[in-house]
């Protein structure tokens, strides 16, 4: 036996063994449950982590005396204004402090550092386990099952490996840094044959197959799709499932473990039991974990955009995942204009687009054109434009293939790229 299948063996009985058939079935349960069962149950996970934040570790007692907050400070979830709110920079400067369980029994995580420096977080065993637990608990609700053949396409393979198979998972990974126009026949082929039921990935690594794909008059039919890790745009999202012929649900999560959407049926988003609770701002989202005892984070701002839907009604039901406050331009007047897909929402013979930023008051529109594009289709995305940044703002467009679509060294896809620092 080779010894990459024994490593996939030894990692799948890790990953899915008795602890996570225990939490899944855990979860299961709690999905049953009704929503005053749940709150109550929300209160005594948000107490326990708070006792537990306050007796080990050393940032938060410091954090909670300097508010006038002992260990019994805290009698129920309704409390919770009583706590400061902490950021990504506190976290960045007070990470061992934070840390609430022996260095040796964690390892470390790292957000995507979109805006920056990736942020260092840790996660023990058990935070892990859960983790999984919660997402094949989404997948599975969807109708995905361990064992059933899956293609993804993320950032798991380097630059020098198009593809690997995962016997144990029977997952077929493809590389998500190979594909275009020049490739498209051997994906096309390879997932063919494959056959597979669902397939994983970036949403922007599944458009960019979906969009050769179309080019090239190819199609194929894989029943479930399951993005995350980006905002998926309904622009993606439309081309991925007239291509693939998938219905595409979107998980939205972090790395620090403190928020988890599931998209469901309906289209909409909704929170996992007991994963976390979130309070939503206009431009932020306040954020506590309960899964990570080892990292503790309470009321945790996130800095991402999301649009409540009207049946929320003392549960957390999100329209759209909105995006990162920090996609935005930057108009003469100092006006930061965000949430830029609107312009794009209509549009017509648009097979992606990517707005790129090098100067205050000045942006470009990359366009990846469909057949019959033409000037009208671009008068239509301006005057939508014009709608969100006004006229004091200079817009060029031009025309680009797919593969000039910037993406990050991991293979994201930003809908708004700046590169005002770099002019």
């Amino acid at each position: 036996m080779a010894i990459n299948t024994i490593k996939d063996l030894v990692a799948y009985r890790i990953k899915f063994g008795g602890g996570f058939e225990k939490e899944l079935r855990k979860i299961i349960a709690l999905s049953e449950k009704s929503k005053a069962e749940i709150l109550a149950l929300k209160s005594i996970e948000f107490v326990k982590q708070y006792k537990n934040a306050f007796d080990d570790s050393v940032f938060y007692k410091d954090l909670y005396q300097k508010h006038g907050l002992d260990r019994n400070s805290i009698k129920e979830i309704s409390d919770i204004h009583k706590l400061p709110v902490i950021t990504k920079a506190e976290v960045r400067q007070n990470t061992a402090g934070i840390l609430a369980s022996c260095k040796l029994s964690v390892f470390k995580a790292y957000s995507s550092g979109t805006t920056g420096t990736p942020l260092q977080v840790y996660r023990d065993f058990k935070s892990t386990i859960k983790e999984y637990a919660y997402g094949h608990f989404f997948q599975q609700m969807h109708g995905y099952h361990l064992g059933d053949p899956v293609v993804s396409l993320r950032g798991t393979l380097d630059r020098n490996t198009f593809s690997y198979y995962d016997k144990s998972n029977n997952v077929l990974y493809m590389s998500s840094y190979h594909l275009s126009a020049d490739r498209i026949d051997e994906y096309y082929k390879m997932i063919h044959d494959f056959q597979p039921k669902v397939i994983k990935g970036y949403p922007s690594s599944m458009h960019i197959l979906a969009t050769e794909l179309y080019k090239s008059g190819k199609e194929l039919h894989i029943p479930i799709g399951f993005t995350s890790s980006e905002v998926l745009h309904d622009f993606q999202k439309d081309i991925i499932q007239k291509v693939l012929h998938t219905k595409v649900f979107d998980w939205y999560g972090n790395a620090e473990q403190t928020v988890a959407f599931g998209q469901f049926d309906d289209n909409l988003y909704r929170e996992f039991p007991l994963y976390s609770h979130i309070e939503v701002a206009d431009d932020h989202l306040i954020t506590t974990g309960f899964i990570n005892s080892a990292f503790p984070l309470l009321r945790y701002k996130v800095e991402d955009v999301v649009k409540l839907s009207p049946t929320s009604n003392g549960t957390c039901v999100v329209q759209k995942i909105e995006g990162r406050d920090d996609d935005y331009i930057l108009l003469k007047n100092g006006q930061r204009i965000g949430r830029l897909d609107l312009a794009f929402k209509k549009a017509q013979k648009v097979l992606a687009a990517q707005i790129i930023q090098k100067r205050v008051g000045e942006i470009i529109v990359n366009i990846v054109p469909d057949k019959g594009f033409s000037e009208i289709h671009i008068r239509v995305i301006e005057q939508n434009l014009r709608q969100l940044i006004g006229t004091d703002c200079q817009v060029r467009f031009e025309k680009i293939e797919t593969s000039q679509l910037i993406r990050s060294p991991k293979g994201k896809f930003n809908l708004v790229v700046s590169q005002r620092d770099l002019v």
